[in-house]
């Protein structure tokens, strides 16, 4: 039955009558197997589950915290858990958030939508990247918020173009939205020189800054640079998720920042999921006070290095004249231009043609025709990487043709 027939669809929400996001679209084609070379989704690889350790554990604390792991929690977190999270932040970071400066969520995503609630009134900006993370538009447009594009060049954001794009006058963005490390899509680093600048914008026009940092810990080379948090944790929301290192499953993530904005996430999240569930909760809390998580954290670096670094060289063996491309130093993504290519198109070929990535006009808050694509190598096996770069290239032709 089409949507025009369906006696229910007039009586959706707008932003429900707008058909499936472009997010939903990537996690379909992420899913669809077969004989197909997948550099769609940015999902860690299974493969480097500890599932002995997962399963151990979460035996454990359900024989010996039953009350706790299978029961309701409170909307900030388990207080363990908070108390093993504010330490896991002073790992890599010169701060320790307070009591009341760090909330429990259900993954990266949940606390987008959580200060999204606690922030944006209708019609109000939020400053992106350009690219940046598809997902995040889509909760901050769900709670009717704007998104104006801010200006990134070859190595990231461009802290000034804060004040070129923000019209610092009573219509001012409600936060700025950056991914600082290894960023979706780009792979890119911010520079500790750019972060500080933007920490000194923010701060001088009463500006909040929300940091993403879903892929700080996958470093290749394990180093870390200073957060934008670190920097400036009066003007900073940051937010993270296990998603990526730990297991998606569990749906764990927190956010730290001025107590004032975390007070009104956690009012927030009574009317959204109530709570983080308990069971992952109480998992994560194991591992993080046992060691087992920062343990196993140099093998992931290892095999997502081992992946990057495969497919970087399948671009230079087949790509080298065709297209350029970003050079990962941590994170899951590529981000690579094809000079007069859409690249919609393109990958409508490229399906045909068994290989799937994510086109790149999603990636701006513009949704503007776009010459570039996001691969993500997280979870390609490394003796498919050169088969998918011809898929690529024979794609690329058929395009031009």
């Amino acid at each position: 039955m089409s949507a025009a027939s369906d006696v229910w669809f007039p009586r959706l929400a707008e932003r429900a009558q707008a058909g499936p996001s472009e997010l939903s679209a990537v996690l379909a084609l992420a899913a669809s197997g077969g004989d197909l070379v997948d550099f769609s989704g940015g999902f860690p690889d299974p493969a480097l589950f500890d599932t002995r350790l997962l399963a151990e554990t979460a035996s454990k604390v359900i024989e010996t915290r039953p009350e706790v792991a299978l029961q309701y929690a409170s909307n900030t977190g388990l207080p363990g858990l908070r108390e093993a999270l504010r330490q896991d932040v002073a790992r890599t970071q010169a701060v320790t958030p307070a009591e009341d400066e760090l909330i429990v969520t259900s993954g990266g995503v949940d606390a987008m939508t959580l200060i999204s609630k606690a922030m944006l009134n209708v019609g109000d900006a939020v400053l992106v990247e350009a690219p940046s993370y598809l997902g995040a538009f889509s909760v901050f447009r769900t709670h009717e918020g704007r998104c104006l594009s801010m200006r990134n060049d070859e190595h990231g954001l461009v802290p000034d173009s804060v004040l070129e794009d923000a019209r610092m006058g009573a219509s001012r963005p409600k936060f700025v939205y950056v991914i600082p490390d290894f960023q979706n899509p780009s792979g890119l680093r911010l520079s500790e020189d750019r972060r500080e600048r933007l920490v000194e914008i923010c701060r001088q026009h009463g500006l909040l800054i929300l940091e993403d940092v879903a892929y700080r810990d996958l470093a290749y080379d394990g180093s870390y640079l200073r957060s934008i948090y670190e920097i400036g944790p009066d003007v900073t929301v940051q937010i993270g998720t296990f998603s990526k290192t730990f297991t998606p499953g569990t749906r764990m993530g927190w956010a730290c920042g001025p107590a004032t904005v975390i007070d009104a996430m956690a009012q927030a999240k009574t009317n959204t999921d109530q709570c983080a569930g308990a069971l992952g909760q109480c998992i994560l809390e194991s591992l993080l006070r046992e060691g087992h998580y920062t343990q196993a954290l140099p093998r992931l670096r290892e095999a997502y290095a081992t992946r990057a670094g495969a497919l970087m060289s399948a671009f230079d063996a087949g790509l080298r004249d065709t297209a350029t491309w970003t050079v990962p130093e941590g994170g899951f993504f590529t981000w690579l231009d094809i000079p007069g290519v859409d690249t919609r198109r393109l990958a409508e070929v490229a399906v045909e043609n068994g290989l799937a990535f994510v086109p790149g006009a999603p990636f701006f808050a513009d949704r503007t025709t776009s010459s570039n694509l996001r691969m993500s190598f997280s979870r390609t096996p490394t003796d498919q990487m050169a088969e998918g770069v011809e898929r690529l290239v024979r794609s690329i032709e058929a395009v031009r043709a």
